[in-house]
């Protein structure tokens, strides 16, 4: 498994079959609490994964005005 850092490009054109999760704009489990995502190209078959910060507390307080529970709540402060 490669598990890229975010910013590295990671060649594709070795592989015959992947697998690619960039992560969660939510709920991060990396101890990273920006946003992940990635993009494919398909060209060039290459992935680049990133990370962004987000207004988090804003995000927390929708999630209590949904009444989501706390401990989800608060995991998103710290990506874990």
């Amino acid at each position: 498994a490669v598990v890229p850092p975010a910013g590295e490009v990671i060649s594709l054109r070795e592989y015959w079959r992947v697998i690619m999760n960039p992560g969660s704009v939510g709920q991060p489990r990396d101890n990273d609490p920006r946003a992940a995502y990635a993009i494919l190209d398909t060209e060039e078959w290459t992935w680049l994964v990133r990370r962004v910060a987000y207004p988090i507390e804003v995000t927390q307080a929708h999630m209590r005005a949904a009444g989501l529970p706390e401990r989800l709540i608060n995991r998103l402060s710290f990506g874990w």
